[in-house]
């Protein structure tokens, strides 16, 4: 189980500015004028359109702040991840941006790429669960075992996929054959679970997962559960992973949140993978996990710092 990480990390400067300014905004938004007497909050337009023009001064503020620190994220990274096996999975509402931004910076610490799994909208879905569960015991690596505690989809696809994509931790072998690993992802990307390229996945160290920027709310708190559950499943089977979204997932009830509250976490999680330094935070994150700590970062209350020290 990984560790708190001890080490200080980085405060960017406006790193919550938008998103200050844009809960301002939406409160107000939310409580629009209403007739006296009526018990509601007396808003006026003028109070909203000045607070929309913060909002958009501070996310102007912000942006330009990215863009600097873009410049320079590559060399904060580089030679961090050298020779490192990384494979690199997205849910089906991560913004590919996001994904193609974690995949260049990951390139640029030297990790070696162990491909891309793109997860498919059923892979966390209600109705996609039983067959997920059957398939993943069905196509089981030899000498890996389901959790019999709990029988929650994620966590056992976890564990499955865990066994398959990752290094043993003691020795650095692979703890799957390449025909158990080809076997459990066809079965699944037949089944429109997962897509890859055919030959590029290969076991690797840690696995970063990037998804969108559901806040869990509703329907969508099970598949927020589920990757919660995923992820830390598949950290529980080697070095360890990464979850990357956008601020919203770091609510109580997205998956980023879920997480950080959960004991025991081993996740590295990441609230801001739409910001150049959130990604920066994803790749200085694995390089944590793989000296088996653990850290919580980006803009939201919850997290430790913007990013873990380079």
């Amino acid at each position: 189980m990984a560790r708190r990480s001890g080490r200080g990390g980085y405060l960017v400067a406006g790193a919550g500015l938008g998103v200050a300014a844009g809960v301002a905004l939406g409160a107000l938004v939310l409580a629009p004028n209403m007739p006296e007497g009526s018990g509601g909050s007396q808003v006026s337009a003028g109070d909203v359109e000045s607070e929309s023009q913060r909002a958009d001064i501070a996310e102007a503020q912000a942006a330009s702040a990215d863009s600097v620190i873009s410049e320079l994220v590559t060399g904060a990274v580089a030679d961090t991840l050298t020779d490192r096996p990384v494979l690199l999975m997205h849910t089906a509402d991560a913004n590919g941006e996001d994904v193609a931004g974690v995949a260049s910076l990951l390139e640029s610490a030297g990790a070696v790429d162990a491909g891309t799994i793109a997860l498919g909208e059923s892979f966390f879905s209600r109705e996609g669960a039983d067959q997920l569960k059957s398939i993943v015991a069905n196509t089981l690596p030899a000498g890996a075992q389901l959790s019999t505690d709990r029988l929650d989809p994620g966590l056992h696809a976890g564990e499955a996929l865990g066994s398959a994509l990752m290094l043993n931790t003691d020795n650095g072998e692979e703890q799957a054959t390449t025909e158990e690993r080809g076997l459990l992802l066809t079965a699944l990307r037949d089944a429109d679970y997962l897509d890859y390229e055919a030959g590029t996945i290969r076991p690797a160290q840690v696995i970063v997962i990037v998804t969108g920027d559901s806040d869990g709310s509703g329907e969508a708190g099970s598949v927020a559960r589920n990757l919660a559950d995923f992820a830390g499943a598949l950290d529980s089977r080697g070095n360890g992973a990464v979850l990357a979204g956008r601020i919203r997932t770091a609510a109580d009830t997205g998956a980023v949140g879920v997480l950080r509250e959960a004991d025991g976490n081993g996740v590295s999680t990441v609230d801001s993978v739409d910001r150049s330094w959130g990604r920066m935070a994803t790749v200085l994150a694995v390089r944590e996990q793989l000296a088996d700590e653990v850290g919580a970062y980006g803009s939201a209350e919850s997290a430790e710092a913007a990013t873990p020290a380079p």
